[in-house]
């Protein structure tokens, strides 16, 4: 089951940003599990309902890239046991995407993610006596897993999003290429300096306004969403997925905690930080 744990609103004071925290601990229980989480990480990016816990959309994804699975593969967390017979032969490559990138927890388990492991398997299927694709975590290590491998759903503004993916952890952002205005309008973040500014008769505001406006008549014209965004403010806001293993979420607050971060990237630290308790 993946799930909704709690939600911050309000964070930057204009009742429109927010952080989430969800539970994605079960995700590698079994395949129905998988399907659901890659698919609720998907949907954000084409903002369809609809492609919850689709099959269809899930096998697409699979196959998106040349063999490398979707992004959204990362939001499965798998636990690799060195005392299990078929994690061994994971753990033995000299080299894999499952350890470049995962992190050792509770002494000696590997928390990696279900896209290395494919990625491995489809580079290299004989070095396995067994399809990647079945290896499934128990009820007792997800229970690990949930400890240790945390995810979060965010609204902030593009500036504040460009600095959070500098932080190298896995992201799904939704995609203002294939999702139009007109299907889900653009909000809007203005500081408080911001608001006080006024060039000529014109507000902060005024400004964004014509600017949507402008794209919306380059739709009407026959542009595509993915060429009229251009003329979209940085003051918009994005939705985003973040999937964190300890030492990244541990890094995460300490960059974004302290004071010389900016007021707004702060604001989604805190958030996290009252969320984990």
């Amino acid at each position: 089951m993946i799930q909704l744990i709690n939600k911050k609103e309000n964070i930057l004071e204009d009742n429109i940003a927010f952080v989430e925290q969800w539970d994605f601990s079960r995700a590698n229980l079994n395949e129905e599990n998988r399907i659901l989480a890659i698919t609720q990480v998907a949907s954000i990016c084409y903002q369809s309902p609809k492609a919850l816990g689709s099959e269809s959309l899930y096998n697409r994804l699979m196959a998106e890239s040349m063999g490398l699975p979707s992004s959204s593969f990362e939001f499965v967390p798998v636990l690799l046991d060195p005392t299990n017979e078929k994690h061994q032969e994971v753990l033995a490559l000299e080299y894999s995407n499952a350890k470049k990138f995962g992190e050792i927890v509770e002494g000696n388990l590997l928390l990696t993610n279900y896209r290395a492991l494919v990625y491995d398997y489809e580079k290299n299927p004989k070095a396995y006596s067994f399809d990647i694709r079945t290896l499934y975590n128990t009820q007792e290590e997800c229970a690990i897993i949930q400890k240790h491998f945390k995810v979060f759903l965010y609204k902030v503004d593009l500036p504040t999003r460009s600095q959070m993916v500098r932080h190298r952890i896995s992201w799904q952002e939704l995609s203002r290429r294939y999702v139009s205005g007109k299907r889900v309008p653009f909000d809007f973040y203005i500081s408080r300096k911001m608001k006080e500014v006024q060039s000529e008769d014109k507000t902060t505001q005024d400004i964004i306004n014509l600017c949507v406006e402008h794209y919306y008549k380059a739709l009407e014209e026959g542009v595509k969403p993915q060429e009229a965004r251009r003329i979209i403010p940085q003051a918009a806001y994005s939705q985003l997925w973040g999937a964190y293993l300890p030492t990244q979420l541990e890094n995460y607050f300490k960059l974004r905690l302290d004071s010389h971060a900016q007021w707004e990237i702060q604001q989604t630290a805190v958030a996290m930080k009252e969320l984990l308790k």
